[in-house]
């Protein structure tokens, strides 16, 4: 009886990290697209447009579970850190052009994402959720490596966005 309330309870943990990983990869995916719409350096703009198919694929790869809006996306606070910056830099590229600055978070975001979601793929029990999670993890790093270099910023450490100051 303990085995199944367990099994439950891991299958519950693992729903919440995959509906939090959907919510990063919709925001991510937005700000991609309309920071493609902006740039005026094509190679940053193709990467962006690759990193925003990127998002947009692997949202639609996740199980039908983790895009349900009534699961509590409480499982890691990194992980909503990430979903709050892409949210917060969308709404501002409404209001202004692509800054420096926000380039230069950007490079370090990306590095937060593939930390949290190396993580995640540890904290999971599922081979199925580690696969799906492994797979947004490897093409992600690909993306980002490619991506670096036009940031123009020299590599950053594992600081997380939220304890900037």
């Amino acid at each position: 009886m303990e085995y199944a309330g367990s099994a439950k309870s891991e299958q519950r943990t693992e729903e919440r990290i995959l509906s939090g990983v959907y919510s990063v990869c919709v925001a991510a995916q937005r700000f991609f697209q309309q920071a493609a719409q902006q740039v005026a350096d094509s190679n940053l703009r193709y990467n962006f447009i690759a990193l925003s198919k990127l998002h947009s694929v692997a949202a639609q790869q996740l199980p039908i579970a983790a895009k349900q809006e009534a699961i509590p996306q409480d499982y890691s606070s990194e992980l909503a850190a990430v979903q709050f910056w892409y949210l917060h830099q969308q709404t501002a590229l409404h209001n202004q052009p692509m800054t420096q600055s926000m380039l230069t978070e950007l490079a370090g975001l990306l590095q937060q994402q593939l930390h949290v979601l190396k993580q995640l793929i540890r904290a999971v029990h599922s081979r199925t959720t580690k696969v799906t999670l492994a797979h947004l993890s490897a093409a992600l790093q690909i993306a980002s490596d490619q991506l670096q270099p036009l940031l123009k910023v020299l590599p950053v450490d594992r600081q997380n966005i939220q304890t900037k100051n």
